[in-house]
């Protein structure tokens, strides 16, 4: 899989990394992984690397995005932290129309900066 789902317990965080290209299969594929995971650990905070990934979809498909989030109540009510690399396409398109549908998403370079935000009252 291009990706991996854990949960860091010292941070109370679900950390997940991608690798590789990111396609709508790839998508669907990883939120029906991270489901069971957000459902056994409770956690309502990911902080989702893709800076060694490359997002391949269309616009079209990122429009899609925040239905596919609001379709399960573990992932609409996350907040959710993207660790990407800088001028990476795709993430603030993303991230936009997420928080447009009441959502709380954000973009880091920082590892440190996701996780504190995460951890932030807001």
């Amino acid at each position: 899989m291009p990706f991996n789902i854990e949960y860091d317990a010292d941070e109370e965080i679900v950390v997940s990394t991608f690798i590789g290209e990111i396609t709508m299969t790839v998508i669907k594929e990883y939120i029906a992984a991270l489901l069971p995971v957000l459902e056994e650990t409770r956690c309502r905070k990911l902080l989702s690397d893709s800076r060694n990934g490359a997002l391949k979809v269309s616009s079209i498909d990122i429009l899609k995005f925040p239905k596919m989030a609001e379709a399960s109540p573990l992932t609409s009510r996350l907040k959710r932290a993207l660790l990407t690399r800088p001028g990476t396409s795709g993430y603030e398109m993303y991230a936009t129309m997420c928080n447009a549908h009441g959502q709380s998403v954000k973009l880091f370079n920082s590892r440190a900066e996701a996780i504190a935000w995460l951890h932030a009252d807001n």
